[in-house]
């Protein structure tokens, strides 16, 4: 017991340094994104049980801080981790404080539990009535509520699992979206490493389900250091991603509003036409055409000459970060409309348009005599790609062949 006393200290003591020196780094950014606020509060509250564990082991007891850190806490991650990720993903603001509904169990389990009477200091974590480390009923109203904490490992389960898939949700969409707007794609864009959040804590509500239910209080030490252990390791996945992780749209933010306001001209320009017949033309995008969910045949012909030719001319694509707000600005015509043009006339998502101009631009440069002095990756980053995986990954299925026997056949 000695020993698993000393581990849940150990490992108090590294989750603690750990997030307060990324809490720490997010406050010191020059540019702090409302992501970065949120991720500094999540982790200080992750905290709170190291900060018991650590508490506990060096004599120290406050109960008024243990009763009102309870953890009934452990309710607020899954909304939070819900809403950390769409203000990453989402195009527009999102007002948390529109959202509260969503913290109303948090509000009504908190206000319960410290309404109770709590004769011993709590523990990092509800254990059952018998340990006197959870809320003991006095009353009516304590008897009716007492097994719903006696179960809240459960129920915490569940309320986290079911936040998860609205995130994961969230994310598919998320990423079905991106291969129509960037040309890159990666772990910042994709978010793929949010995937690991979900499932760290799962096996933390787990293990504290099985601790809260099944073990008895011999084995509580063992629990404990299992409970730490969980923490810590969603501490660090948080950390180690989260602390360079900026919203997945700020950097087209330069160029969403010109193009958004072209896009709610054009939504508005097309309300009031429906009030009248719209003037029917071929050689311009009507405003009904622009904000319909389809296009005409023409419409979206037009729109591909346009985008073939400024993509030969201009060369767009030679930016890592060209994106179709890029595209929409350039050519003034709504982004929605340019997807459907590559979704329906071409049969194309954005990302594979690009990059196939990317992979063209770096054939040419290959079979360049005076480019031999360049080194395939050189020649992948000044065609505009930006990672050299995903170069060879597209380079190899357009090509049927790696870069290097490309250029092994050509000279």
């Amino acid at each position: 017991m000695f020993l698993a006393e000393n581990i849940s200290w150990e490992i108090a003591i590294i989750g603690l340094s750990i997030s307060l020196f990324t809490c720490a780094t997010l406050m010191s950014k020059a540019v702090k994104h409302k992501t970065d606020w949120l991720l500094a509060s999540w982790l200080l509250l992750l905290n709170v049980p190291f900060l018991h564990v650590s508490l506990a082991h060096l004599n120290y007891h406050f109960p008024t801080f243990n009763l009102l850190t309870n953890p009934t806490l452990n309710l607020l991650h899954g909304p939070i981790l819900y809403f950390y990720v769409r203000l990453l993903i989402s195009e527009k603001p999102i007002i948390i404080s529109k959202k509260l509904a969503h913290f109303i169990p948090f509000i009504v389990f908190y206000l319960l539990f410290i309404s109770m009477a709590h004769p011993e200091p709590m523990l990092p974590f509800p254990d059952k009535s018998d340990t006197f480390s959870g809320p003991i009923a006095q009353h009516s109203l304590a008897g009716l509520v007492e097994p719903l904490f006696f179960n809240f490992g459960v129920i915490n389960a569940l309320f986290f699992v079911g936040y998860s898939m609205l995130t994961l949700y969230a994310l598919r969409k998320h990423q079905q979206k991106i291969s129509n707007v960037f040309s890159q794609n990666n772990s910042q864009l994709s978010l793929k490493w949010i995937y690991a959040l979900p499932a760290t804590f799962c096996v933390l509500v787990i293990l504290n389900a099985i601790s809260e239910n099944l073990l008895t209080s011999t084995n509580q030490e063992n629990s404990l250091t299992l409970h730490m252990l969980s923490f810590a390791c969603f501490s660090i996945v948080l950390c180690f991603f989260g602390v360079s992780q900026k919203p997945v749209f700020y950097r087209i933010k330069n160029i969403a509003p010109s193009v958004l306001s072209i896009e709610n001209t054009k939504k508005d320009e097309a309300s009031n036409s429906r009030l009248q017949d719209p003037p029917l033309t071929v050689n311009k995008i009507t405003p009904v055409e622009s904000s319909a969910s389809d296009l005409s045949e023409e419409a979206i012909a037009e729109i591909i000459v346009k985008m073939q030719s400024y993509m030969r001319l201009e060369k767009p694509y030679l930016d890592p970060d060209f994106s179709v707000y890029s595209l929409a600005q350039a050519l003034d015509i709504p982004r929605r409309a340019l997807s459907q043009a590559l979704n329906t006339g071409l049969s194309k998502n954005f990302y594979i348009y690009v990059n196939e101009y990317r992979i063209d631009e770096v054939k040419k440069l290959l079979e360049q005599s005076c480019e031999k002095q360049l080194t395939i990756l050189e020649i992948a980053f000044q065609a505009g790609f930006k990672s050299k995986s995903s170069f060879n990954s597209l380079f190899k299925q357009y090509c049927d062949m790696t870069p290097s026997q490309y250029r092994k056949m050509i000279h």
